[in-house]
Parts: C-alpha cells; structure tokens; sequence
C-alpha cells in the first residue's frame, strides 16, 4: 500500500512540475484584465481543467497496475490517446496513457466518456422546463461552455424523464380530498397529420392536512366536454380517491350529472368569478361598478338567505334593465350558494376557481411558444418538468388551515377524521 501511494505520489508530482502554474496564473491575471471569461469556449480556465484531469487519469492508472502487478498480472502503459471532453468551463481536449493489457476502466472520465461531471443533463432539464426549445438549448450550451452537443442527444437527456413523469401520472392518490378544483386549457396537438385544439384537464386540490397539489393532467381527445370529464374523475377514483367534500369547477353543461356520478357525497360549487365575467359583458360601462358591488354583496352574504334578497334587492334596483343577469344567477342558484354554510375562511377558497386560474396560466405560458405538440407524452413531460420546477408554488399549506380543519371536524365528523393521519 505504502509503495503503490509513493508511485501516486511520484506521478502526481510529475504532472505538477509539467503544468507551469506560476505562469499560468499570470496568463489567467492578464486575461481578466483583458476582459476575457474564465469558462466558454476560450475560457481561460481550460488549461488548468486539462492537466487536473490527466493528473487525476494518471494517478488512477498507476493505482491499477500496481494492483495487477500484486496479482501477478503482467500490464504496463502503452502509449497515449487524446479526446475532447465537455466540461463547464469549455471543450476540454485531456491527453492520457493506456494501458497495454485494456482492463483500466477510469472513474475520472470513463471510456466513451465524453463529459466531465459537468451536469449538462440538469441543465438541459433546466433549460427545457423554462420552456426552451432543443434547439435552443444547443445553442445556450454552446455559446456559454463551448459545448458541442446534438439535438438528438439533449431529446434523448429530456426523454429519459418518462418514466418519472409516468409514475407522478399514474400514483397512487390520496383517499379524500377536502377540496378539488377542475378546470380545462386548451393546447394546439397534432393529431392523425392535422392541428387541432384539445382540452387538456386540469385537477387542483386541497388534501386532509391543508396542502395544496397539482392532482392530475389529462390531454383529452377533443374540445372540453362532461364525457371526457367522467373519464378523468373515474381514473381519480381508480386511483384510491374515495370521497371528496367540495368540488368546483367553472359550470360546464353536464359535469353536475357525472361528477355526481363518480363521487356522489360530493358538494358541486359552481364559480362566482366564473359568473360574474359572464354578466360582465352584459353591463354598461356606467353601471359597471355598482353592478359588480350589489353582486359582490349577494355572494359575502351571511348566508344563504341574505343572498337571496341581496338579489332580490339587485332585481328590483335593475328592473327591467338588467333582469338577464338576474336569470344567470337563478339558473344556478344551487350550486353558486353550495359555499354559504361554510365559515367566511373556507368559503373565500371555494367560491372561485382562482387558484387553479394562477397553475392554468402557468401552463399557458409554458405551452404557447411551442405551436402543436407533436403527442400527449411530449407535451406531460414539459408540463411536468415546468410545473414541478414551480413546485413550491402550488404545494403550499393553506394559509389558516387550524380554524379550517376544526370546521371540518365538526361539519362531517367521522368523514373527515376517519382520512387524519
């Protein structure tokens, strides 16, 4: 042992006395000063990277054949090899020595090696969850590490994510859900050579300790509709979701029917921001504002029966004018009012899709530079790589969760704490 770490020692040695570091350190000095860059393709910093780098081959070769000449195995060097390595500070170009026998299998820089620790594949997941293309993710490793690398080799670094994002799509959920959001954005694909427009569905949700999720991301077949919906919350279900106390979602025709199909304890909240941009449109710009105040004072009504004269109060105010608005609200009336006989905390998180508004123009921002997408696993993976990238946004605690769950507590007694951990 002592003998092969003198033999180290000695080529360590070696190396050093060959790499002129004094003059190398005042190259580097003049350099900055020149304004040049310590990484990229000149950076000054390559020449240093390179002699690290065969010093740390060297000593890795001379501990392998003082190894094999104790096992009596006859192996020596046999000349020299040189290959350009990717590193961060640049294309690196190593020269190093073989072995005559072939059985040194480096660490440093593995044989087909040609990146040096260099973390590229996290760069490119990096690049690529800020919504980059391929191309321009060559482009970016290129210019600032002097890194030549294919577009077939960053796809298949983005490719290899599948089987995670594959697992996070298809986990095991929750058995109960306090709340959960569904809504639908609509993304450009490619379908059978033709573009079209598909709904992808989108579930948000508040677990039984007060944290919010991303739930589920399902690319649909076509535009948005109940059918499509029933898939989605039968998959939630097969899944292991069981029960889910409050469901919300924008009022799509025929989702009352199936989500009543697939979780029938549920409460169906319809949302009343959803509502009032659809009255919105039908306001005058000088009744805008006290229109919005007299609605706004339907649904903070103590409960639900000041909400109902609060709109009776709106429908005398407006006779005759605005009589349409008062029939939106009355159409739907129990699902808007769902949220009345929950305390004034849980009612200002349900009564809106809001919070599922903030993730869908995250994925908005994430999918419209990237025109159609060619099918659903391309499209799941940047979805998945951006928004967990977020992920700190979007699983939060519940601001004032403590006085929430004493409420759910008493409101559905053995329902609720049967799924407390």
């Amino acid at each position: 042992m002592a003998q092969k770490q003198k033999e180290a020692n000695k080529s360590e040695t070696k190396e050093s006395e060959d790499f002129d570091f004094g003059t190398f350190r005042q190259q580097v000095i003049a350099g900055l000063m020149r304004g040049e860059g310590l990484t990229g393709e000149n950076g000054l910093l390559k020449p240093l990277i390179a002699n690290f780098v065969q010093g740390a081959l060297a000593s890795e070769l001379d501990d392998h054949l003082a190894q094999e000449k104790e096992a009596g195995v006859a192996n020596r060097r046999n000349g020299k090899q040189s290959k350009d390595i990717r590193s961060q500070a640049g294309a690196v170009r190593i020269e190093y020595d073989r072995d005559r026998a072939g059985t040194f299998e480096p660490v440093t820089v593995k044989k087909r090696q040609y990146e040096l620790g260099a973390g590229f594949d996290e760069q490119i997941l990096e690049l690529y969850a800020l919504s980059n293309s391929v191309a321009d993710i060559r482009t970016h490793l290129e210019r600032m590490y002097g890194a030549e690398m294919s577009e077939s080799r960053i796809s298949a670094v983005i490719n290899k994510t599948w089987d995670q994002v594959e697992a996070w799509h298809k986990r095991p959920l929750a058995s109960c859900y306090v709340v959960l959001f569904v809504d639908a954005v609509h993304i450009n694909m490619r379908r059978e050579g033709q573009v079209v427009k598909i709904a992808l569905y989108v579930v948000y949700g508040i677990t039984c300790e007060g944290y919010r999720e991303i739930v589920a991301l399902y690319p649909g077949q076509g535009a948005e509709s109940a059918t499509e919906w029933g898939r989605c919350l039968q998959d939630l279900k097969n899944r292991g979701l069981e029960d889910v106390f409050i469901l919300c979602s924008d009022g799509l025709s025929g989702f009352k029917e199936v989500a009543s199909e697939v979780f029938p304890l549920a409460n169906l909240q319809r949302c009343i921001v959803h509502k009032i941009r659809n009255c919105f449109r039908l306001i005058d710009d000088k009744d805008s504002k006290l229109v919005l105040r007299q609605l706004k004072e339907v649904y903070t009504a103590l409960n639900e029966a000041a909400a109902r004269r609060a709109l009776e109060d709106f429908a005398t105010y407006w006779q005759g004018k605005y009589d349409v608005i008062v029939q939106l609200w009355e159409k739907d009336w129990t699902e808007l009012m769902a949220c009345m006989n929950l305390s004034v905390t849980l009612r200002k998180i349900v009564y809106t899709t809001n919070a599922i508004e903030n993730l869908n123009r995250e994925i908005r921002r994430v999918t419209k530079t990237k025109g159609a997408w060619v099918s659903d696993r391309a499209l799941l993976i940047q979805l998945f790589l951006s928004l967990d990238r977020k992920k700190s946004s979007w699983n939060k605690m519940v601001f004032g969760w403590a006085s929430i769950e004493r409420e759910l507590m008493r409101t559905y007694g053995e329902r609720f704490n049967q799924h407390i951990k």
